[in-house]
This record gives C-alpha cells, structure tokens and sequence, in this order.
C-alpha cells in the first residue's frame, strides 16, 4: 500500500469533520490532577486536552481543536496535541488555559522516550489510566484523580503486518458501518474516546478497558481502510480487526439487508449530491466538501428519503450502500 503521509494529515482533519468548539475567553487557568501509574514497569505516561464539544485533541501552540487547525495548514505543528508528562508521582498540571469545558485523558505505556507527536505514539502494551470532563475555571478542575476506566484486558493483532495502523479506543459506538469512514467516527465516539495507539507491526496489549468499550482502527493510505467493532471480553485469541478498504483481503461485503442498494447504485447513475441537499462548490478542496457534507448530513442522518426508481431508503444506508458500491469498483455514481 501506498503511503501518503500528507493525505494522512488532510484526511484525520476530517475526523470530527469541522464541528466548532465553544467559545473561549482569553482569562488563563489551570488544570491540575494525578493519576496512579502502573506497577509493571510502564516507563511512559501522558495526559492529553480535548475539546470536549468536538472531542478532538488541542492543538499545543493554539489551544484550538484538531480539525480547526488542520483547516488552515497541512504543517506538522497541528499534529503537536496539548499534553501534559506526569511526575514520577503521578501529578500533572496544566497552565494558562483558556475557560472552556475539556476532556482530560491519560494512558501509560512501555517505551525509551516521550514522542514530540502523538500521532508517532506506539506501545506494545498499553495502560489506560482515566477520562475526566472538566469546567474550567472550576475548583474540581484544580483537584482531578483519573481512576483506571475498567479491569478488562485485550490483545489486538495487526493482521496486515506493517505498523502503521491508528487504534483507537472508547465507551461509545461508531455511527454505523466501518464503511462511512470520517462520517462513521461522528462526534458522540470521539468525545468519548479512552485511549489511542499507532499500532506496532504485531501485537498490542490493552488494559484498563471498562466491559462496554468499542474499537476503531484507521489504516492510512491513498485507499484508506477503516474497522470497528465492540469488543468481547474473555475470549482467549486477540482481536483481528475487519477491515475495510479496496486493499482489504475480502472484508468488502455489504450488510445483508443493503445488498439491494448496492446493486441498484452499481447499475443506476443518480446524483447523490442533489439527492442528498448537498450544493455544488466547484472550487471547494476536499476538506471543505467533506465538512460541509458532515455538517448537512449528520442532523438528517435518519431521514428517509425516495430515490429516483421509487424506493425509498435513509441517508445513513445510502452512504453505506454508495461506500460498497464504489469498493467492488463497479459504481455508476
């Protein structure tokens, strides 16, 4: 697979897909807390800002949210997330941070150094060591004890043997199928996202999951692949993520109760964009078509609507059915 780190970029800044952050006053706080490292040795231990409206991380030298930063530039910078390194006690802190409602999110893993970009983040075993939603200013904002999500553990196989995969991990579902990509992530399973990891080639061990978690994996390439799935605890073989993607080794087919619109978009051109409400911007880039598309069809996500033979189907379904039927390589549309 090609790897076009660029892209890469381009496309996690669709992530959240532009959804705005609340506003900020320029008052400066502080953030303060502890967490409870590991008794295995872990050596590494970071604590990570988000927004908490879009979920996304904070941009370290402008406080701002992931997508809104990567709306404007494709430099590195934007990948250099708000972070604070715990003491060899466990305490953290946070300065001179705007007022504002955030998430504070912290893990632990096994490694020689500390990343200067979380994307570069990778462990082979991995501690998750608490999510906290926090007002600032606020006096609990100044007195956080992030607490171990859950005690389940899990192992993840990286199945396609290179180590470029992006796990991440939350209490909240993906908005339908692996196929719906950046629109499938939606805000309600970034914002409630426990632990993240770039996924050695092999196998990573996960611990501190609570019993309802769910796993996404993004494969970043010119194609991209997408997975996600709740995870089942107990069970004795690590988890292999289903991926889809044009380079996917089979995990290509429709669900069962939309294989007819797969078929009907293979052998029909509509115009989904009309169908959908969404206008023409010939000179938009792709980032601006992508978050204009989140933002008209995320509210009408359920909505039916009638195509143009008569049936009728969701918007939801017709992305999924057009994501499968532009993967066979057979789509009109």
């Amino acid at each position: 697979m090609k790897r076009t780190f660029v892209k890469t970029f381009l496309a996690l800044g669709i992530l959240v897909l532009g959804i705005k952050s609340q506003a900020q006053t320029n008052a400066a706080f502080q953030i303060e807390g502890d967490i409870t490292r590991p008794a295995d040795g872990c050596t590494q231990a970071v604590v990570v800002l988000c927004d908490l409206q879009s979920g996304e991380p904070l941009c370290r030298q402008t406080a701002q949210p992931f997508t809104l930063v990567m709306g404007t530039t494709n430099d590195s910078f934007a990948m250099d997330w708000l972070k604070a390194i715990p003491d060899s006690a466990g305490h953290f802190q946070f300065t001179n941070i705007p007022a504002g409602n955030y998430i504070v999110v912290a893990q632990a893993w096994k490694g020689e150094s500390q990343p200067t970009n979380l994307m570069k983040f990778r462990g082979e075993t991995i501690h998750l060591l608490g999510r906290e939603e926090v007002a600032v200013p606020s006096v609990s904002a100044r007195k956080l004890k992030l607490t171990t999500p859950g005690t389940n553990t899990i192992q993840f196989d990286q199945q396609f043997g290179n180590d470029d995969g992006f796990l991440m991990l939350g209490t909240r579902p993906q908005r339908g199928d692996p196929v719906l990509a950046w629109l499938g992530w939606g805000t309600n399973f970034i914002s409630h996202l426990i632990g993240f990891n770039s996924m050695p080639a092999g196998r990573t061990t996960v611990h501190g999951l609570p019993d309802e978690t769910y796993a996404s994996i993004f494969m970043p390439d010119d194609s991209p692949g997408f997975g996600s799935t709740r995870l089942s605890f107990g069970e004795t073989n690590p988890v292999k993520m289903p991926i889809v993607a044009s380079w996917s080794d089979g995990y290509k087919t429709p669900p069962t109760n939309l294989v007819w619109l797969v078929e009907l978009l293979q052998t029909n051109r509509f115009k989904i964009d009309e169908l959908l409400g969404i206008p023409s911007k010939p000179k938009a880039s792709v980032f601006e078509k992508e978050r204009d598309k989140a933002r008209l069809l995320l509210p009408v996500w359920e909505k039916e609507i009638v195509l143009p033979t008569g049936q009728k189907t969701r918007v939801v379904d017709l992305l999924t059915a057009l994501g499968y039927a532009r993967l066979s390589g057979k789509s009109k549309n």
